[in-house]
């Protein structure tokens, strides 16, 4: 029985790492500090350690969870995969034109605390969110499959120049051009 529960964590660490590494969760959604350690569970954010404690103590309390030294439920991971960085961007600073405020330092606590109780005491950017933002949140959290990497003869085709690779020397150079993305093995 332990060593499901293990193992059904370790699926949904894998889960929640994975998404965590996507481009718009790589950051802290509050301060903007790279590499984010925890979720705010209470509107499914990717945070750093410093904005986990300042949303514990914010009104309302914020539900922040680590993401390593946590356990996660299916219904945590289906939230999270519904949510994510650009989804709460959308929602809570719906309205936030970066243009008219200065540039939010992380390390100046004081003022990331303020511009949390904007954001989620205040409510000051908020949009109420619609049912095709979450579809779209769904969309891009989902893991990105890496492409597909075929031989180079495969792409050049049966008929191309014989490529041979010596230490210090090259027998054949061969110019081509591929019109797709490309992995070369």
């Amino acid at each position: 029985m332990a060593a499901a529960k293990r193992k059904q964590d370790e699926k949904y660490l894998k889960i929640i790492r994975e998404m965590a590494s996507l481009t718009h969760n790589r950051q802290c959604f509050d301060c903007g500090q790279r590499g984010p350690t925890y979720v705010n569970m209470t509107i499914g954010s990717y945070v750093c350690t410093a904005c986990s404690g300042v949303l514990r103590g914010i009104n309302p309390p914020q539900r922040v969870k680590s993401i390593s030294m946590t356990s996660f439920s299916a219904d945590d991971i289906e939230f999270l995969k519904c949510h994510g960085n650009e989804y709460c961007r959308k929602v809570w600073l719906g309205l936030y034109d970066a243009r008219m405020a200065p540039e939010l330092n992380s390390k100046d606590e004081h003022k990331v605390k303020d511009f949390m109780a904007q954001k989620y005491e205040k409510k000051r950017w908020y949009v109420a969110p619609t049912e095709e933002m979450k579809e779209e949140a769904k969309k891009m959290n989902e893991p990105q499959k890496p492409p597909e990497t075929k031989p180079l003869r495969h792409l050049l085709g049966a008929g191309a120049p014989r490529l041979v690779v010596q230490p210090g020397q090259v027998k054949c150079f061969v110019n081509f051009s591929v019109t797709s993305d490309v992995n070369v093995i």
